[in-house]
């Protein structure tokens, strides 16, 4: 099975017909598979090739300039660059909706970094890591970003800040699109996750190259299988592989979602979305795994792997409970009513 790929352009147009054909297929992919592919979503291959060099460009900078913006760990939104060990995937499959009996002593490959200073972090020393740089609204005061110095990477920030803002426009036609799919009041989605008090999050992720003995132990992996916690989140990926989103037809199996160029667009469903919807629409279920061309091999380094994220969230005082409209009348809900940022910290504390 190979998931669908979707022209957003068709909503934007304006075009009654289109609008309307556009929402009902991205309703069905998602209800059905949790993951869909998105092109035609406006933003340029220049920006595409852009932040995909600026994603490079900050993982490319010695470890003293990225430490001075680590994220401290913890529940609280992620700011800055997160370093090898802070978070760890495997501890939110277990805890989240799955509930899944994993064994404790599986790790994302993002752990057991050697503070190397004064150096670059690569895969050439055998240091097996995933870190990443997160940031979130200019808006939010609450957690505020941390950027590198000027002087070390100018023009980061003001790319990424634009970024982030390109990335919200989509993320909003595409809620906006549900909207409409479900017949659902004008802002039932929209209206929660506004942009005055925008609680999502960008993110840069660099997977260094990781040599194949250390997968096939069978204790790490790029990223062991989990759900974000946000609405939906948005991913451009380079064309190294990996990503992989659970079979719903076949339960047990993996679906790699391949990518035919970084202009095109993964977008699955995330934890919010499918306690807002009663479980109409269920979070998409992926990992980050070998490429398949490297399934087969004993030995050797696996490539170094970049992407980008946009994960769409709700605001923080939002509820997270189930909407009214998806509770069929005399049933009870099977989400309570919680804020977006209880939700959100009860989760993130499992994977520290």
């Amino acid at each position: 099975m190979a998931l669908a790929t979707l022209d957003l352009s068709l909503f934007t147009s304006g075009r009654h017909d289109t609008q309307e054909a556009f929402s009902a297929d991205l309703r069905r992919e998602l209800t059905r598979h949790g993951f869909v592919k998105i092109i035609g979503h406006g933003l340029s291959n220049g920006d595409i090739n852009q932040v995909f060099a600026w994603n490079k460009k900050f993982f490319q900078l010695v470890y003293e300039d990225k430490a001075v913006i680590a994220h401290p760990g913890g529940s609280d939104p992620q700011r800055g660059w997160s370093a090898v060990g802070k978070e760890n995937a495997a501890s939110l499959y277990r805890t989240g909706f799955l509930k899944a009996k994993m064994a404790s002593a599986l790790k994302d490959s993002r752990v057991g970094i050697p503070r190397q200073v004064g150096r670059v972090l690569t895969g050439a020393d055998n240091v097996v890591e995933q870190e990443h740089f997160d940031q979130g609204s200019t808006k939010d005061l609450r957690y505020p970003n941390r950027w590198p110095y000027e002087n070390v990477l100018p023009g980061f920030r003001e790319f990424m800040e634009s970024w982030y803002d390109k990335m919200e426009a989509v993320a909003n036609h595409l809620m906006t699109a549900l909207e409409r799919a479900f017949r659902l009041p004008s802002g039932a989605l929209l209206d929660r996750m506004t942009h005055e008090k925008n609680a999502s999050e960008a993110r840069l992720l660099h997977y260094p190259a990781i040599d194949m003995a250390e997968i096939k132990q069978g204790a790490v992996s790029r990223i062991w299988p989990h759900f974000d916690l946000g609405v939906i989140t948005l991913l451009f990926q380079d064309g190294v592989g990996g990503l992989e989103c659970e079979d719903r037809e076949n339960s047990g199996n993996f679906l790699s979602v391949g990518s035919n160029s970084r202009a095109e667009m993964v977008v699955n469903v995330s934890e919010t979305l499918q306690r807002w919807t009663n479980d109409t629409v269920r979070a998409g279920l992926h990992r980050v795994t070998v490429p398949q061309c490297f399934e087969e091999r004993e030995s050797g380094m696996v490539p170094e792997r970049f992407s980008v994220t946009y994960f769409c969230k709700a605001d923080r005082d939002a509820s997270v409970g189930a909407l009214p409209e998806f509770v069929p009348s005399g049933s009870k809900a099977k989400y309570e009513d919680m804020t977006a940022i209880e939700y959100h910290q009860s989760r993130l504390q499992s994977a520290y």
